[in-house]
């Protein structure tokens, strides 16, 4: 199960030059499709007298991914389309890429724009400071109060600390644990306290 993925941990910048063109790229950490829209249009009124402001967003993770580009006015296929490869190249998510283009007399053709998009694309990237980030899955363990030494054993295997615990006829506790290794504790617990401690899943953190 893949249940890793990786994204930017701040708003960079990069500009870059060709043949009189100022190609200034933008590149920032988004949360959602809204927050990609929203930072976009922030940009657009930044760079309002900017020839073109062309973007690519990813959102999401492996479970369900969001994405979309713009040419902004720009040739199709030369611009949003490149800014998105260059992304996909990256396995970067949860990132918008505006680069800004102020037109600078000289035609640069299809080819030459979508090699100028992508290394400006590129420049900004190479600004960012990439983070490695991991779905999370909430559980819930109920067991009996004298198993509490056996599935604290367990947590500790697992690098894992209580969020929650309540103290009843039974011991309730929630923690989160990265979602590849759910079973894997599940099975843990199971085996440490002989079948009698349930773990249930109470839905992914992402």
């Amino acid at each position: 199960m893949i249940d890793n993925y990786f994204t930017i941990t701040a708003c960079v910048q990069a500009e870059i030059k060709v043949e009189r063109s100022r190609f200034i790229g933008t590149a920032l950490p988004v949360s959602s499709k809204i927050v990609a829209e929203e930072e976009y249009h922030l940009l657009q009124k930044k760079y309002y007298d900017a020839t073109h402001n062309c973007f690519a967003y990813v959102t999401g993770n492996n479970l369900d991914t969001v994405f979309r580009f713009s040419d902004d006015g720009e040739p199709s296929g030369t611009a949003g389309k490149q800014i998105y490869e260059t992304i996909q190249l990256r396995k970067l998510t949860d990132i918008l890429v505006v680069i800004t283009r102020y037109f600078g007399g000289i035609k640069l053709g299809t080819g030459g724009l979508g090699r100028a998009y992508r290394e400006a694309a590129n420049a900004a990237l190479d600004q960012a400071r990439v983070v490695e980030c991991f779905l999370m899955q909430p559980c819930k363990l109920i067991f009996a109060h004298e198993q509490i030494s056996a599935v604290m054993k367990v947590m500790s295997d697992f690098n894992l600390k209580p969020i929650e615990t309540h103290y009843g006829e039974q011991v309730e506790l929630t923690a989160t644990i990265r979602l590849g290794l759910f079973e894997q504790f599940r099975l843990a617990v199971i085996d440490r306290t002989h079948g009698k401690a349930i773990v249930e899943s109470i839905g992914v953190d992402v």
